[in-house]
């Protein structure tokens, strides 16, 4: 099927291609969702080089083939009969033996891409494009439009992606409302409306991104500055119940905690209690972790959190690839497979972040992972999201707290 049919939007936007637990795909051909166009992404069985190779529909000359050895990528060309390197990058075999690696195609665009982890712009090692189309006699590339099959001489260890579009643009990370968003914004390509969104994260924003859902409230409209004055007084419930949290993820650091303030009750489908309260002090980050390849949405509360993002949860990738800081009113999302992997940290100079944060498996989810999977030094840990408070009992004691400051 081309882009151009009348049934393009009735083709998924990803696929799965999921062996027999425990087996693996020896040298497989996969097909792409759209005739020239698409992504796909896998890890390998063993360390050792492979080949990726997009041919027309005979397989026949032309072609274009990815090698991908120790020390380099090298994108070739199949043309007058033999194979001519078009060029070579030192981004061949990652340390990471999970690593998993991504192609794009994109016919319409001329171009093809490379990258390891997360299958988006940000984690792209190598781009090819191969010129606009010439405005006189035959397009020497107009094969690739055509492409259907890929393969791979790998043998691949677990599930193949298989995305319906090509890697292209950087997603955008701020998700504002639909009247909200204007014509400037959409050519900036920084911010979406919710209708961009999975069906799981549409459900969660509609939970918590309406203007009422705020933290100080006409019965409390001090809750945020109680939570700040708890965290400093020693006396404080929050205080004492970070300094408690020094080891939760390890070796005991002061600074790597948080507060989880959970609603309501784990009920089957999110890895722990599906809305967290989350209270972030001045300084205080979290380690490099996922979220067990479940969906969410976050919106701050209170304050500014930033967020460094990964490409894959490994201790070779201790680098992210981007950052980006959310404030006050600020909505976010995370997918299955993009935005999964990151570390979270308060750089304010006063003022606590509180966020809440909601997560689902999507529908096609069958594995339902619960933990929250962390880095810890080289090794990766399983943090099982517990909670520190009830919602409705925190905020009581908040308030016991701020009575009984001023009365004091």
């Amino acid at each position: 099927m081309t882009h151009a049919s009348e049934n393009f939007l009735q083709i998924p936007a990803h696929l799965t291609f999921a062996p027999v637990e425990g087996e693996t795909h020896s040298n497989p051909d996969i097909r792409l969702l759209v005739r020239g166009q698409g992504t796909i992404g896998f890890a390998i069985a063993r360390k050792a080089a492979f080949s990726v190779e997009v041919r027309g529909e005979d397989w026949g000359e032309p072609a274009f083939r990815w090698d991908v050895d120790f020390g380099s990528v090298r994108l070739n060309e199949h043309k007058d009969g033999q194979w001519q390197e078009v060029w070579s990058e030192p981004h061949g075999l990652d340390r990471e033996p999970a690593c998993p690696y991504w192609f794009s195609f994109d016919s319409h665009n001329r171009i093809l891409g490379y990258g390891k982890g997360e299958m988006r712009k940000g984690c792209e090692l190598a781009c090819y494009g191969f010129g606009p189309k010439p405005e006189e006699g035959p397009d020497p590339y107009a094969w690739l439009a055509q492409a259907e099959s890929v393969a791979v001489s790998a043998t691949i260890r677990g599930a193949v992606d298989i995305w319906r579009d090509p890697v292209t643009v950087e997603p955008p990370l701020y998700i504002v409302p639909h009247d909200e968003i204007t014509m400037d914004d959409m050519a900036h390509g920084k911010l979406t409306v919710p209708a961009n969104l999975s069906p799981t994260c549409q459900q969660l924003y509609d939970n918590v991104a309406g203007k009422a859902f705020v933290l100080d409230t006409p019965g409390f409209p001090n809750f945020a500055e109680a939570i700040k004055r708890s965290i400093a007084n020693p006396d404080g419930w929050c205080h004492k119940t970070l300094v408690a949290k020094a080891s939760e993820f390890g070796k005991s650091d002061p600074l790597k905690t948080y507060l989880r303030i959970t609603m309501g009750q784990n009920q089957g489908d999110s890895p722990g209690i599906p809305f967290v309260m989350e209270i972030w002090p001045v300084g205080h980050y979290s380690p490099i972790h996922n979220h067990g390849g479940s969906d969410a949405v976050i919106k701050v509360l209170h304050g500014a959190i930033t967020v460094d993002m990964y490409p894959m949860l490994s201790s070779c990738h201790v680098d992210p690839f981007a950052r980006a800081t959310f404030e006050k009113d600020d909505v976010t999302w995370i997918s299955a497979r993009l935005n999964q992997n990151h570390k979270l940290i308060n750089l304010a100079s006063e003022e606590p972040c509180i966020t809440i944060q909601c997560y689902m498996y999507a529908q096609g989810n069958v594995t339902h992972w619960p933990y929250f999977d962390y880095l810890n030094n080289a090794e990766i840990g399983h943090f099982d999201p517990n909670s520190d408070a009830d919602y409705l009992e925190f905020k009581t004691l908040m308030q016991q707290e701020w009575e009984a400051w001023y009365s004091g």
